[in-house]
């Protein structure tokens, strides 16, 4: 556990630098790794165990990239296959952030199910981000099919990811298969695009000569040393084979509460018996449930509330006696104090971890656990491991009635005493460049699920994000959906077996499959809707796969504010409106129905009077406004959106906008000059195809002042055909194949193929176009291809912002 590190004056700098951020200073092997960090050599492998402060590598990123320490990627990609953690971490960045310049805050991104235009860390490649992130979510996206992300978005996605990048894996033994997959993109990315990209793993069982962990200092430490050798007892309960795990979690937390324990943690390996532990221990005490199958707005609603009496430094002011029941979700990094812990048996790993919830930062001497076990023919979610870490406890445990320690200290003795059962990783397969090949052409449906490069062939089905809608009683709410698509605060993450089936019968550990089942969809009458990132469509549950968006009417019930409650026949709240947008429709805002009806009624209505309306209904600075058959979407000022656009902008304006804005990100990010007067070249030229006359009829311009963008025109008697596509006429007035490659695929098309209807003759002319991307993804490698077509779409993004922003 003990290693030397020298202390260097880099790191008397970053010690002063974290106490500003924080109020305290940092620990002796934080301050180490930032000395590490700014010499340029980055180790491998993170060993600190929980409860020392892993966190703070976020820290040391930012401080090095700020100082100019060495070559620092640009990006750091939190990895944490907890979504309760997810959460956690990225409350840790805000208040990181918030106590920055504003000139040197970088960007923060919860990875979760869809995609929305005005992203954070999309907006500018340039600006330092932090993204936090399950494997499902950036995992898909690494590997060109991004979770609730469509495909011509994805290229984008898998660009930024795959350059200027730092991973940090959290608690690496649930990643192995995703590591794996890690190192092979490592291996294919290429070197055209000379950008850093690095995998930092964080375990503190890790071997191998380039790790870096707790040093002497640190054993010595007064706040770490209570820590270490904190007692935490746990009490062994085998039940017999026909007991009830529900009763007995609930009667060990009951006789801990009657011990005198204030806060008492139940972790359940299933969202069902956790929730009916919850409802057991509720009835009759105040308990929450804490699940990772809750829609972040929901889950930030109850940690406003339940946070402040749980979270570390919460024992201080005093608090009252709660039970928190929980599932996986709790395992890994999530900032709870707990008094005392009951649990069900897991791998070793996993109790570890939970025990790390209980008196986190040592306040209390000792602080109880017990652990409830009943010998099954195969746990359904982990399998024999069960069993065999049941075993191992026996072994090791003393005292009447038998007890193991999981104090960090005494555990790791036991360990090094008596090895425990080694837990297998999930076998995974070889992500191969024929693989990536095919993922990477976007535009050909390949029907390829990427779960087991992410989670290894024994994994389960990965899930799918449900989002509850009021506009699904109009006969047709496409329009009401393509306007106000699902945001991430609203989307409630399942396994796809857990939807076709209706029930709760489910894991908490993404990826995993609690219990096969048969499909069994011959009794599902419920609307069904899909997201595909740019339209909706209506679908059966059989046709949902892996990774969908899907929208239901609220009248189908299904969550409450605990999250997936597939008992509950509740009507469930619709959490569609929120800062940055609201629906002006009866359903949505039924105290503001009449209001509604009357201004669609009207003959003409302002967009100020739908502005006035939707101030009415919370939105503070409305802007851009967009009405329906049924309703109308109002953006804040400081929201946009890509359907339409409400002010006329000069074609030569745009373009030369565009290109000097591709230019700045590419110089920005450290791009040669060649590439960035190529970049530079495309943006001007990207939009050329917009001069023929029939779309300049079609937004209002014409051929002597034609217009990138516009209100409409007279398009009456003079219409494109429909699909034509502009970056296509725009493409063949060009011959260097990357300029004519970027300028064709700038929305996304054209990976490898263009459409040939409803123009042929241009396809034509376009005809050797999968030849080229195939010879430019061997030049600068799947994802450098995709960077470079990011960098000038986000441009394009950007710009088009700035144009149609209400001020």
């Amino acid at each position: 556990m003990t290693t030397t590190h020298d202390q260097s004056a880099e790191s008397v700098d970053f010690d002063r630098w974290y106490r500003q951020r924080h109020g305290y200073s940092p620990f002796p092997w934080q301050s180490a790794l930032a000395a590490r960090v700014a010499a340029g050599d980055w180790p491998e492998a993170l060993t600190a165990p929980t409860g020392c402060g892993k966190t703070a590598i976020i820290d040391v990123w930012l401080w090095a990239r700020l100082c100019g320490h060495g070559v620092v990627p640009r990006r750091l990609v939190y990895v944490i296959d907890r979504r309760l953690v997810v959460d956690g971490v990225s409350d840790y960045v805000e208040r990181l952030i918030d106590s920055l310049p504003v000139s040197d805050r970088p960007g923060l991104a919860r990875l979760r199910g869809g995609i929305t235009i005005d992203e954070d860390w999309l907006a500018d490649p340039r600006r330092p981000a932090v993204l936090v992130s399950t494997i499902d979510q950036v995992g898909s996206r690494l590997l060109f099919s991004g979770y609730g992300v469509s495909p011509r978005s994805a290229p984008i996605h898998a660009g930024l990811l795959g350059n200027d990048v730092l991973f940090v894996l959290d608690e690496v033994h649930l990643a192995q298969p995703f590591l794996r997959t890690l190192a092979r993109i490592q291996a294919l990315r290429g070197e055209a695009i000379a950008l850093p990209w690095r995998v930092l793993v964080m375990s503190a069982t890790w071997t191998g000569e380039r790790t870096h962990g707790l040093t002497d200092a640190d054993l010595a430490h007064p706040v770490l040393a209570s820590r270490l050798h904190g007692a935490k007892p746990a009490r062994l309960v085998k039940l017999r084979k026909d007991a009830r795990r529900e009763r007995a979690l609930v009667d060990e937390a009951r006789a801990m509460r009657a011990a005198g324990a204030g806060v008492i943690g139940v972790v359940c390996n299933q969202v069902a018996r956790a929730r009916a532990v919850f409802e057991a221990l509720h009835a009759e005490d105040e308990a929450v449930l804490l699940t990772g199958r809750v829609r972040p707005g929901d889950r930030a609603a109850l940690l406003e509330t339940t946070l402040p009496r749980i979270a570390v430094g919460s024992r201080e002011a005093g608090r009252a006696p709660l039970y928190v029941v929980a599932t996986q979700t709790i395992e890994v990094g999530a900032d709870l104090d707990l008094d005392a812990l009951v649990t069900e048996c897991a791998p070793l790993s996993a109790l570890r971890q939970r025990a790390g919830r209980l008196n986190r930062i040592g306040e209390l001497a000792s602080a109880p656990m017990a652990i409830v076990h009943r010998l099954d023919k195969h746990d359904p979610v982990y399998g024999p491991a069960v069993d065999d870490t049941w075993r191992w406890l026996s072994k090791v445990a003393s005292g009447k009635p038998k007890h193991v320690d999981f104090g960090l200290v005494t555990m790791a003795a036991l360990m090094e005493a008596e090895p425990p059962p080694e837990e297998s990783a999930p076998a995974s397969p070889l992500l191969l460049d024929a693989h990536v090949e095919m993922l990477s052409r976007t535009g050909i449906p390949h029907r390829i699920e990427v779960a087991p490069w992410l989670h290894g062939w024994e994994r389960g089905t990965p899930d799918v994000y449900l989002c509850w809608r009021a506009e699904l009683a109009d006969p047709d709410p496409s329009a009401a959906l393509r306007l106000a698509p699902p945001m991430r605060h609203e989307l409630l993450a399942v396994p796809l077996h857990a939807l076709r089936r209706w029930n709760a019968d489910i894991a908490d550990v993404e990826g995993t499959v609690s219990a096969q089942h048969p499909r069994d969809t011959e009794r599902w009458g419920r609307p069904l809707w899909r997201w595909d990132g740019e339209a909706v469509s209506r679908v059966s549950i059989t046709e949902v796969r892996v990774g969908d968006t899907l929208i239901l009417p609220p009248e189908v019930g299904g969550c409450d504010r605990y999250g997936w409650a597939p008992d509950s026949s509740a009507t469930v709240v619709d959490l569609g409106d929120g800062e940055r947008r609201v629906r002006l429709h009866p359903k949505v805002h039924p105290e503001l129905a009449e209001e509604i009806s009357a201004l669609l009624d009207a003959e003409t209505t302002t967009a100020e009077q739908w502005r006035a309306l939707a101030r009415r209904a919370g939105l503070q600075r409305p802007g851009r406004v967009f009405a329906h058959a049924r309703g109308c979407v109002v953006l804040a000022e400081s929201a946009w959106s890509s359907h339409g656009a409400s002010r006329p902008v000069a074609l030569a304006e745009h373009s030369g906008a565009v290109g000097a804005r591709v230019e700045a990100f590419a110089r920005g990010v450290g791009l040669d000059d060649e590439l960035v007067d190529v970049l530079r070249r495309a943006g001007c030229a990207h939009d050329l195809g917009k001069a023929d006359p029939r779309w300049q009829a079609m937004v209002g311009g014409d051929v002597d002042a034609p217009l990138a963008k516009g209100p409409g025109g007279d398009d009456g008697w003079l219409t494109l055909p429909r699909g034509w596509r502009h970056e296509m006429a725009s493409a063949v007035r060009q011959r260097e194949p990357l300029l004519r490659h970027l300028v064709g695929t700038h929305h996304g098309l054209g990976r490898p193929l263009l459409p040939c209807a409803p123009d042929p003759a241009l396809w034509r002319r376009l005809d050797d176009w999968p030849e080229v991307f195939a010879a430019l993804q061997r030049r600068f490698g799947p994802w450098g291809l995709a960077y470079l077509e990011a960098l000038l779409r986000l441009a394009d993004w950007s710009v088009s912002e700035e144009e149609q922003r209400c001020d």
